[in-house]
């Protein structure tokens, strides 16, 4: 039942933490990572494709240089139009903004003068055509058909004339758009007016400040407008199938760069017909001043004349990749059935099937990712992997911690039942030892009894001096019986206390409660140089000993056909703050080979019926946990030699327990 609602508490935390990241940044930026790393390593794999669609020409530094600073006259913008519409384009699109009049055609430059100065220029020399520069440029637009830039914003101010713009005739009234924006930044009225084909150059990057994908449409008073490389498209082909239903496209930047020439080398006449004829071609400037630059997944930074090239291209290649929300809500729903699987095989202990699910899942989850990738789709593959590797990370602490917790338990209980094992020895022992204690006093009792018959037959004083005689050897020998009693309660007790005891103590007692008493011819020796006190758990060290030295009595006595006389050496010293405890026996030794497995649990080299292989294993776990030390084994030139290194002070390297233990309490 605990299980149960352990297993319901740990699926409602599932379920809370996958709401949570579903509009989470976290969530985002993962997945935005996963996307780069497919994209760009992709694209590393497979032989760039020839751009073979779009042409940028360039407003760059070059032709700053000899045409002078930005902005040009319009006349030359015209000329740069006029230029390319005689190589037979298949469309042109002009990425550059004109919103307010030109300042520097000659009749601007009257009207100036006869405002400001009261003079009357006049250019008799120019033709009248060419006095009004933006008629000039709307010329050229008009008659190549070429796509003008609008900018769509959130700002208050909108031009009067560009409040009611439309394009043609709104035949993208029944597509939804995500993206709604309240003002329209247009061009000149002049340029704008009676200028079927333009197109919103806005192009923005994710949270992370990667630019990945562009609108291809956007709201504005209820009607609905293409993007720039849309519009370029739609002015020679109305008929483009986008075969899309997404507000927005993931660039593909797979495609090598579009063709990039100078606008002074077009007006030079460097630039051949061959390169012009039949593509679309972008006007549009890379100086950071002029146009913005946007940083991609592959580190490089291009222009917007760039982008909306690439976007060209990916639509009439349909190489562009669409991210359509309901794979984040499918992902993120997968994810949870996945954490609860987890939740249930964890929580049986089914290791192999968790790790076989999971790593069944990613093979999965990578097949539909390429699959869908080949098809132009990214499954937004961070929202399933993003909540559930968290998850997962928090249940394996968790369970980390359960089964921790279970293993200490468990620890605790093989050390009881170790003790417990142990009884029908120690009963035996207490039979032995209450044994002769018992004659004892059953003799002093006869001996008292024949004493009181005789009493008439001695003087008074006699008699009482051997009546207390009698008394005192019944009083030793009830004492022993009771310090037996005691040493075996201490040794069963479930209080795990700190105290200080001394090590003759320890010896004395591991003496009394051992199987030396049962062989005559085996025989502890103990080499005291001191008594050395110590703080720290008397029983664990009680029992850990006589682990090692009833082992050590079972292995001498198996030896004894060749030694005669068993012998257990025990050594004791301090170095610095710890006590080392060496434990030698001349039982033969153990063979190296199980040197290594001595310590392992169920290991044993004893028959079935008198080995279970927990004895070491548990010596190990109580020296190590218990009593904050190490124990190691190596065979000497007779048999075994087990050393225990113990703090003297268990509390000083026991901070939890220092703070439970003052030395106050100690005795």
């Amino acid at each position: 039942m605990l299980k149960i609602a352990q297993n319901i508490g740990l699926i409602v935390l599932s379920l809370l933490v996958h709401l949570y990241f579903y509009n989470s940044e976290h969530i985002k930026k993962f997945d935005y990572d996963f996307y780069d790393f497919l994209t760009v390593h992709s694209h590393k794999l497979e032989a760039q494709k020839e751009s073979f669609y779009p042409v940028i020409i360039d407003i760059d530094e070059k032709s700053l240089h000899q045409l002078g600073q930005w902005p040009w006259p319009r006349v030359i913008d015209a000329q740069i139009i006029d230029t390319i519409n005689r190589m037979n384009p298949s469309a042109i699109g002009v990425n550059i903004l004109f919103p307010e009049r030109d300042r520097v055609s000659p009749r601007s430059i009257q009207n100036f003068y006869k405002n400001f100065f009261n003079l009357n220029l006049q250019f008799s020399e120019f033709p009248e055509e060419m006095k009004d520069n933006d008629r000039l440029l709307s010329a050229s637009i008009k008659k190549s058909g070429a796509t003008l830039s609008t900018y769509f914003s959130n700002s208050p101010y909108t031009a009067s004339h560009c409040q009611n713009i439309s394009y043609k005739q709104n035949n993208f009234s029944n597509i939804k758009s995500d993206f709604n924006a309240s003002s329209l930044l247009c061009n000149y009225e002049k340029i704008q007016n009676g200028v079927e084909n333009f197109g919103f150059i806005n192009a923005w990057t994710d949270s992370d400040g990667i630019f990945r994908r562009i609108p291809l449409f956007m709201h504005y008073k209820e009607e609905t407008f293409p993007s720039f490389a849309l519009a370029t498209l739609l002015s020679f082909d109305n008929y483009i199938n986008l075969n899309t239903n997404d507000s927005t496209i993931l660039v593909n930047f797979s495609h090598k760069k579009p063709k990039i020439f100078s606008a002074i080398d077009l007006l030079n006449g460097k630039v051949s017909s061959d390169d012009i004829q039949g593509k679309i071609v972008i006007i549009g400037s890379s100086i950071v001043g002029l146009n913005p630059t946007y940083l991609i997944s592959s580190g490089e930074k291009i222009s917007n004349s760039m982008i909306h090239a690439f976007v060209i291209d990916n639509i009439l290649n349909n190489s562009f990749l669409t991210q359509p929300d309901r794979y984040k809500q499918i992902n993120l729903f997968l994810s949870f059935l996945l954490s609860i699987l987890i939740i249930i095989l964890l929580s049986e202990k089914f290791y192999v099937y968790t790790f076989g699910l999971i790593f069944t899942a990613s093979g999965i989850s990578i097949v539909w990712l390429i699959y869908a990738y080949t098809h132009n789709i990214y499954i937004s593959i961070g929202y399933l992997w993003t909540p559930f590797l968290y998850f997962f990370i928090v249940m394996l602490a968790y369970h980390a911690k359960v089964i921790n917790k279970e293993r200490q338990e468990q620890e605790k209980l093989l050390i009881r039942q170790s003790k417990l094992a142990s009884m029908g020895e120690m009963i035996t022992l207490i039979a032995h030892q209450w044994r002769q204690p018992l004659s004892v006093i059953n003799g002093i009792v006869l001996n008292m009894d024949m004493d009181y018959r005789k009493q008439d037959l001695q003087p008074k004083e006699i008699y009482d001096k051997k009546f207390d005689e009698h008394l005192n050897k019944i009083e030793e020998t009830t004492a022993y019986l009771s310090k037996t009693i005691n040493d075996f309660t201490d040794f069963f007790s479930k209080n795990k206390k700190s105290e200080r005891f001394y090590m003759e103590e320890v010896i004395t007692q591991v003496q009394h409660l051992s199987l030396i008493s049962n062989y005559k011819n085996i025989q502890i020796i103990y080499r005291k140089k001191e008594n050395i006190a110590l703080i720290g758990y008397k029983s664990e060290l009680i029992q850990s000993l006589l682990i090692i030295i009833n082992n050590a009595i079972c292995a001498c006595e198996q030896n004894l056909p060749l030694t005669k006389q068993g012998q257990i050496s025990i050594n004791t010293y301090l170095l610095k703050t710890n006590l080392f405890i060496s434990i030698e026996d001349n039982g033969g030794g153990i063979d190296n080979k199980d040197l290594k497995k001595i310590f392992d649990p169920y290991f044993t080299t004893k028959e079935k019926p008198h080995g279970t292989g927990l004895g070491l294993y548990i010596l190990k776990l109580i020296v190590e946990d218990s009593l904050n030390g190490k124990i190691s084994v190596s065979n000497s030139k007779k048999g075994a030699t087990f050393t225990i290194k113990i703090p003297i002070n268990i509390e000083e390297n026991n901070p939890i327990q220092t703070r439970k233990l003052s030395r106050k309490s100690l005795p």
